[in-house]
C-alpha cells in the first residue's frame, strides 16, 4: 500500500467518525388546531438526532383553549371486549402474520442507525479492500457503496423519523393519534377511535430544507358531547349549526427533516474516494 493510498484511508476513516459524532437530522415539527379551538393553539417541537438519542424543545402557543379542551373533554376510548382479549393472548402465542403491525419492532429510528453504521463500515472496508487489492470490481463496490450510503443518509434516517413520529398513514392502527404524533410530547393525547367521521391526510415532498411532511385531520371529538347526544352525531354527521356540530376538530400539522454535520462529513469522503480510485484506475493501466 503507498502512503497516498494510507493517507487516504487515514482521512476516510476520520471523516467517517466525524459524521457519525456529529449531528444528523434536525427536526422541526409544527401542528396547529385549525378549528374547533378559539386562537389555533399551536405545538412546535424541535429535534436534534444524532447516533445514539433524540432530544427535542417543545412549546405551545395559545396553550389554554388547548389546556381547557383537554381538561372538559371526556375519554370515551372503547373499551375492551373478551373478543379483544381472546386475540390478544393468541397473538402473543403465536407469531403475528401481519408483518406491517410493527414494521420496525419498536423503533424504526433505531434501525436506520444500524444502516447507517453498517454502509460506513462497508465504505472502508471497500475502500481498503481497494488499495490492497486494485481491480475494476473493488473500484466499482467502493462507489456502489459510497452511493447506497448517500441514499440511507437522505431517505431511510428522515422516512424512520416521520415513522417514529407517527406520521405512517395507516388508518386502521390502534391507538394512533388524533394529531398524527403532532401531540406526543404533550400532556395529553386524543385517539382517533374517540372520533366519529374521522378523516386524515398525509403527503410528503421535497425542499430546500430537507424533506417534508404534512398532516391534515378533521372529526367530531365524541369526548366533547354528552352520552346520550354521541350516538346521533356516530349515525350522521351534523351539518354547521345543527346539535353536536361543537365537537368538530380540525388539525393541520407540518414536519421538516432537514440534515445535519453527518451530510457535510460524508460527502467530504466523496473527493478522497474519487482520488483514491483514480489512482487504482491509472495503476490498472499500467499493469
Amino acid at each position: 500500500m503507498r502512503k497516498s493510498e494510507f493517507a487516504t484511508l487515514l482521512f476516510t476513516a476520520a471523516f467517517l467518525l466525524m459524521a457519525w459524532a456529529g449531528s444528523w437530522f434536525e427536526i422541526v415539527a409544527v401542528g396547529t388546531y385549525t378549528d374547533g379551538l378559539e386562537r389555533e393553539p399551536t405545538i412546535r417541537t424541535q429535534y436534534m438526532v444524532d447516533s445514539s438519542q433524540e432530544s427535542f424543545e417543545m412549546s405551545i402557543e395559545n396553550s389554554t383553549p388547548l389546556l381547557l379542551y383537554w381538561l372538559e373533554r371526556e375519554d370515551v376510548s372503547p373499551a375492551p371486549t373478551n373478543q379483544n382479549e381472546n386475540s390478544s393472548e393468541s397473538s402473543a402465542d403465536t407469531p403475528s402474520l401481519d408483518g406491517d403491525s410493527e414494521p420496525c419492532s419498536g423503533s424504526c429510528l433505531d434501525r436506520a442507525r444500524s444502516w447507517v453504521g453498517l454502509t460506513m463500515f462497508a465504505l472502508f472496508a471497500t475502500l481498503y479492500l481497494s488499495s490492497v487489492r486494485p481491480s475494476t470490481l473493488t473500484r466499482a463496490t467502493v462507489a456502489l457503496v459510497w452511493l447506497l450510503g448517500t441514499v440511507v443518509i437522505l431517505t431511510a434516517v428522515p422516512l424512520a423519523v416521520a415513522a417514529d413520529f407517527g406520521i405512517s398513514g395507516d388508518e386502521d392502527s390502534e391507538g394512533e393519534s388524533s394529531t398524527g404524533g403532532f401531540d406526543t410530547n404533550t400532556q395529553e393525547t386524543v385517539e382517533v377511535d374517540q372520533f366519529a367521521h374521522f378523516e386524515q391526510d398525509g403527503d410528503m415532498g421535497l425542499s430546500f430544507d430537507g424533506i417534508s411532511f404534512s398532516y391534515d385531520s378533521v372529526g367530531f371529538d365524541l369526548g366533547l358531547l354528552a352520552e346520550e347526544d354521541r350516538q346521533a352525531v356516530i349515525d350522521s354527521a351534523p351539518a354547521e349549526g345543527e346539535p353536536g356540530y361543537e365537537s368538530l376538530i380540525a388539525f393541520h400539522g407540518e414536519l421538516s427533516i432537514g440534515p445535519g454535520k453527518i451530510l457535510t462529513w460524508w460527502l467530504f469522503t466523496a473527493p478522497l474516494i474519487i482520488v483514491s480510485l483514480q489512482g487504482h484506475r491509472e495503476l490498472l493501466e499500467e499493469e
